[in-house]
C-alpha cells in the first residue's frame, strides 16, 4: 500500500495561500474604498469551484501579462478572505481570522469575545451567499447547519430578513422553510410587520400561509395577505370603493392560490361583513355562495370539506409535529429529575431547551441524514411516531451519538407514550446500572432504522411484546440544553 503524506500536501497548499509570489489571477473584492485585492492560482480555484471552473475557462476573461483579472464587487473583502482560504486548505474558521489580527500576547476580555461574535455574525448571511455563488456545496451545508445549531438567537433577531433573503435561494430550503419559517410560525406578524414582507415572492408566501400551526387569528391572514396582493407590480392603491372589474380581476389572479387555505368559516360575522365580504368580487362564486349561506343565514352552517381551524403554535412543541408541550414536559421532568424521582411532573428547578436537529420526513429517514445531522451534538432526544398505530415512542441519549457507539450513558431512558395524548398507558425505562445504552444508530433496546424492539437493558418493557418490529411514519431528533448549563 502506498504512503500517504496529506500533512505536507495541507502544508504546502497552506503555503500557496499565503504567499502566492507564482499566482495567475488577481480577484478584485468588494467596492470603493472597500475594495481589496486577491492572488491567486486558476489551477486550484477551477478543482476547488465549479463557478470558478465555468468562469476562468472562458475565453472571454480578461487578461493583463498574462495574469487574469477577475471582480467580485458583490462579495466583501473580509468574506473572500476566509472563503479563499477554505479553496485552498480546505479550513474553515469563522473566528480564527479575528483572534489573529490580536497581539500574541493579549488575553481575550470577556467584551473581546463579544465583539468577535459580534462581528462574525455580521457576516454569517454573507457567508452563506458567497458560498452558494461560488458553488461550494460543502461549505454552503456547513454554514446553514452552523446558523441553525448555533446561532438561533442571532436569526431569532433577524428572524424576517433572514427568512425573506434566504427563501429565494434553493439551497437553503433548509434554514428558511422549516428553521425559520416554523420560528415565524410561532410569531407570524414578525414577518407580516416587517420591511420585508411585501417584498416576499408568491411561492414563499404561499408556502408559509399553508401551515396548519400559524400563532396567528385568521382575519390577520386574510388582510396581510390582501395588503401583500394590492402592493405587486402593478400597485393597485386605490379605495376598495373605487375597484374597477379589472382591478378585482388582478387581485383575484394574485390571490387564485391562497384563498382555498383560508379558514374563512373560522372568521367572526363582524370580520366578515367588514372585512371579506367587501372583496367577495375576487372569491369563485361558490365559494361566495357558502359564505353567504353561513354567515347571512340564522342556522347556516360550513361545507362539510372547511378546513379546520388552525393550531395555535403555543399548543405544539416549537418545531414538532409528533408531541405537544404537555408531553414535553413530562419528559422534560425526567430529564431534570433523578432515578428515584422519575415519576414526577413538574418542571423542578431546571428547564430544558429543544431544538430540532432531524425531522425524518423533511431530511430523510435513513441513517445517512441522522449521521450527518445528529452526531457529536451533545445530549439528545428522539421521538418516533410508529405507522398504524398512532403510538410515539423513542428516548433520551445524555452523551452524544458517535459512528462509535457502545456507551453506557447512565442517565439514558426509552419511553412509550401510548397511542394516544390522554396520559394513559405512558412507560419510562430507565437503563439498567453498567449497561449499553446506545449503539451508533440507536437505543441499545430500540433500534428504529431497523424497525425493531428488543427488551433487554433497559429496566422496563416500553411495547406489548418484549420483542416487536414496527414501521415508522416519522420521527424527529431534538438537541437538549439544560438551562443550568
Amino acid at each position: 500500500m502506498a504512503p500517504l503524506f496529506a500533512n505536507s500536501l495541507f502544508q504546502d497548499l497552506t503555503q500557496l495561500f499565503t504567499e502566492a509570489d507564482d499566482y495567475n489571477v488577481k480577484i478584485e473584492v468588494g467596492e470603493g474604498s472597500e475594495k481589496e485585492i486577491f492572488k491567486a492560482h486558476s489551477v486550484i480555484l477551477r478543482a476547488r469551484s465549479p463557478y470558478f471552473k465555468a468562469a476562468l475557462s472562458s475565453t472571454w476573461v480578461r487578461k493583463v501579462d498574462d495574469v487574469i483579472i477577475f471582480s467580485k464587487p458583490n462579495i466583501s473583502p473580509k468574506v473572500f478572505r476566509k472563503i479563499l482560504k477554505y479553496i485552498y486548505t480546505g479550513e474553515f474558521s469563522l473566528m480564527e481570522d479575528d483572534i489573529q489580527d490580536m497581539d500574541e500576547d493579549e488575553l481575550l476580555t470577556e467584551e473581546d469575545n463579544s465583539l468577535i461574535e459580534d462581528d462574525v455574525q455580521d457576516i454569517l448571511l454573507d457567508l452563506l451567499l458567497a458560498a452558494d455563488e461560488l458553488a461550494l456545496v460543502e461549505l454552503v451545508k456547513y454554514m446553514e447547519e452552523y446558523i441553525i445549531t448555533y446561532e438561533r438567537d442571532w436569526v431569532q433577531e433577524n428572524l424576517a430578513s433572514i427568512f425573506a433573503t434566504a427563501s429565494k435561494y434553493e439551497s437553503f430550503t433548509r434554514l428558511w422553510k422549516h428553521f425559520c419559517g416554523e420560528m415565524l410560525a410561532q410569531q407570524p406578524n414578525t414577518l407580516f410587520n416587517s420591511s420585508y414582507f411585501l417584498s416576499l415572492e408568491k411561492p414563499t408566501l404561499l408556502e408559509f400561509i399553508e401551515r396548519d400551526y400559524l400563532n396567528i387569528e385568521e382575519i390577520e391572514i386574510w388582510e396581510n395577505l390582501i395588503k401583500w396582493a394590492r402592493e405587486q407590480t402593478p400597485k393597485i392603491d386605490h379605495n376598495i370603493n373605487q375597484f374597477t372589474q379589472n382591478d378585482f380581476k388582478e387581485l383575484g389572479n394574485r390571490l387564485d392560490d391562497f384563498i382555498p387555505l383560508i379558514r374563512f368559516f373560522n372568521i367572526s360575522k363582524e370580520d366578515y361583513f367588514s372585512k371579506v365580504r367587501p372583496y367577495e368580487g375576487i372569491l369563485p362564486d361558490d365559494l361566495k355562495n357558502e359564505l353567504k349561506n353561513f354567515f347571512e343565514s340564522d342556522n347556516g352552517s360550513p361545507p362539510k370539506d372547511h378546513l379546520p381551524p388552525r393550531v395555535p403554535v403555543s399548543q405544539t412543541v416549537p418545531d414538532s409535529v409528533i408531541v405537544n408541550n404537555k408531553q414535553l414536559t413530562l419528559i422534560e421532568s425526567w430529564i431534570v429529575s433523578s432515578v428515584n424521582d422519575d415519576t414526577r411532573f413538574n418542571l423542578l428547578n431546571e428547564d430544558c431547551d429543544f431544538y430540532l436537529l432531524l425531522r425524518g420526513s423533511r431530511d430523510g429517514m435513513g441513517l445517512k441524514p441522522f449521521h450527518s445531522l445528529c452526531l457529536y451534538k451533545g445530549p439528545t432526544l428522539v421521538v418516533i411516531k410508529i405507522k398504524g398505530t398512532n403510538q410515539v415512542i423513542g428516548g433520551y441519549n445524555p452523551d452524544s451519538w458517535s459512528k462509535i457507539g457502545g456507551s453506557k450513558a447512565k442517565d439514558s431512558f426509552i419511553f412509550s407514550l401510548g397511542k394516544d395524548k390522554s396520559f394513559n398507558n405512558i412507560i419510562l425505562s430507565r437503563i439498567e446500572y453498567n449497561k449499553v445504552a446506545v449503539s451508533n444508530s440507536g437505543f441499545e433496546d430500540l433500534r428504529w432504522f431497523e424497525g425493531k424492539y428488543h427488551k433487554s437493558n433497559f429496566e422496563r418493557q416500553i411495547m406489548e411484546n418484549s420483542d416487536e418490529e414496527f414501521v415508522i411514519e416519522d420521527y424527529e431528533v431534538f438537541r437538549v440544553v439544560r438551562c443550568c448549563e
